[in-house]
């Protein structure tokens, strides 16, 4: 096989174009789904609830099996891992396009896609690992974080005019249809050298990671519907409490007896799901920290960003992904442009003034946010320096993982990259949105108390177990249907534009807080690496 100094730029760009172009059919099959919820609940008459389930469906299955995926590339090869995923995904969309159902779409389709998933990711960053190397794999690593970026503002736009000009079967076929080219250009690409001592699959450790990542991931997903220790929904509670911690707990101990489990595996067979090189090197840990913060500060702040645009301000997805924009560019501007133009790595700095970034975006962002509109130069300021927080980092997370390891743990990184960017992105939902309901719910039940409103309506909002993120007419419904009077809803629903615009300002102060605590682990992080230091990786 050729080397990579030998190779042409086309032989040797053009697979990291397909690789890439997987990344971001994964980011836009799950934003084709985030606006297809009006023609879902209106044409498979699905309900809120099942929409719900579709979306959390494809993150909790791919983030459950990632792990296996990683290793599986180990034993049967990267490539074939790769084209399994991208085969499975296609499968997927072509029974999204054809679902005569919600069922179908959800518990075939988006079960199909998630596995697929959980398949093909892992492979793209163990082909990347394998096919490049030293400061080629830093620029491959950008380029891959580049096209999360742009496919978090393309999205939409495309997305958005593929199900307004023709439909959203014909939008979940368009991507069923740019998997085809995947597969087809994925004979281009080489498989990287195999390792001469075999792997041998650890299948209790893919019982045991599976079942501790279910519940974890489950846990975290559910924390906005179930609430995390009040529960949210009276129906739904253990012991009085929302059941969501003990999930989480649960899983956690699950996956302390797999980490327990796979030392034991590896001392016996050289294999394992993690090895010990991933829990016994810092600079690896801090790596997979920083890496689920990525998605951890996309979910955050795009979740509240666009939860108010869209639902208060009436913003279209088009109009939303056009506000994104600006976002992306910054973000693989960072992530791809750091690499190719930075000759000494500070990774240390680099990594510090990113986090600090991703700070100053959410106050920029929150700044910009009033009771019922939003300032568009503020709000874009913000997310572009979100954007710019999340390219730094993306531009050193995975070089920093797989520089710290031998090749084959480097190879092998993938799923447990992978899965760490899903427990980012459900943590960053789950825990802002946590906030919002809860600063929501316990706001408006204060400021009732002293409101110019009757004991009737005071009664009606006291008895809520929790207080939804609604628009003002779909609040003033709510209220009515919960028994408050017609005479008193328009002082609630100014109480409720206040409580709003301050619980939304408050989701991205949440994000800021949380993003501080990740500025701990990058002590681990060397101060700096030169160009001739990250060469010894080749």
């Amino acid at each position: 096989m050729s080397t990579p100094s030998s190779k042409t730029p086309c032989t040797l760009w053009l697979p990291l174009f397909i690789l890439c172009l997987a990344q971001f059919l994964a980011s836009a099959d799950n934003v084709t789904l985030s606006i297809a919820t009006g023609s879902l609940m209106r044409e498979l008459n699905a309900s809120m609830t099942q929409i719900s389930a579709a979306n959390t469906l494809y993150p909790l299955v791919a983030g459950t099996f990632m792990i296996a995926g990683g290793m599986l590339g180990s034993v049967i090869g990267w490539l074939k891992t790769f084209r399994i995923g991208c085969l499975i995904y296609l499968v997927a969309e072509l029974c999204a396009t054809l679902s005569p159902s919600i069922t179908v779409f959800i518990w075939i389709a988006r079960l199909l896609a998630g596995v697929g998933g959980s398949f093909m990711i892992p492979s793209v960053f163990g082909l990347l690992t394998g096919l490049y190397h030293g400061k080629q794999r830093a620029v491959a690593f950008g380029a891959l974080g580049a096209a999360s970026g742009i496919s978090f503002a393309l999205g939409p736009i495309v997305c958005g005019a593929l199900l307004d000009m023709v439909g959203w079967r014909w939008a979940f076929g368009a991507l069923g249809g740019v998997l085809v080219v995947i597969l087809c250009c994925s004979l281009i690409i080489n498989e990287p050298a195999k390792h001469n001592a075999p792997v041998r699959f650890d299948f209790p450790g893919l019982i045991l990671s599976t079942a501790g990542l279910f519940l974890l991931i489950f846990g975290v997903l559910q924390i906005s519907s179930w609430g995390f220790i009040t529960p949210f929904n009276p129906a739904i509670h253990f012991l009085g409490m929302s059941p969501a911690p003990f999930l989480i707990l649960s899983g956690l101990v699950v996956i302390h007896f797999m980490l327990r489990w796979e030392r034991v595996c590896e001392r016996k067979t050289g294999s394992a799901m993690i090895p010990k090189a991933f829990l016994h090197t810092p600079q690896v840990r801090t790596g997979l920290y920083l890496t689920g913060y990525i998605f951890f500060a996309y979910s955050a702040g795009i979740f509240v960003v666009v939860s108010f645009v869209q639902i208060v301000a009436g913003l279209t997805a088009i109009g939303t992904g056009l506000l994104i924009v600006p976002f992306a560019i910054t973000l693989a501007g960072c992530s791809l442009g750091l690499p190719v133009l930075i000759r000494q790595r500070r990774p240390r700095r680099q990594c510090r003034i990113g986090l600090m970034l991703g700070v100053l975006g959410a106050i920029v962002a929150s700044s910009g946010i009033s009771e019922e509109h939003f300032s568009v130069p503020r709000v874009v300021l913000g997310l572009c320096f979100i954007g710019a927080s999340m390219g730094t980092i993306a531009s050193n997370a995975p070089f920093l993982v797989t520089s710290a390891l031998p090749d084959k743990e480097a190879r092998q990184s993938g799923g447990i990259q992978a899965a760490a960017r899903d427990v980012g992105q459900a943590m960053g939902v789950a825990l802002v949105s946590m906030v919002m309901l809860t600063m929501l719910t316990i706001g408006m039940k204060d400021k009732v108390v002293n409101a110019p409103v009757s004991k009737q309506t005071r009664d009606a909002l006291q008895h809520l177990a929790v207080v939804p993120y609604l628009n003002d007419p779909q609040f003033t419904l709510f209220m009515h249907q919960a028994g408050a009077l017609k005479n008193d809803l328009p002082v609630l629903t100014q109480t409720y534009r206040q409580s709003r615009a301050q619980v939304t300002r408050a989701g991205l102060y949440a994000m800021a807080l949380l993003t501080l605590l990740f500025l701990w682990p990058t002590r681990a992080i060397p101060l700096a690496e030169r160009e001739e230091n990250i060469a010894r990786t080749e």
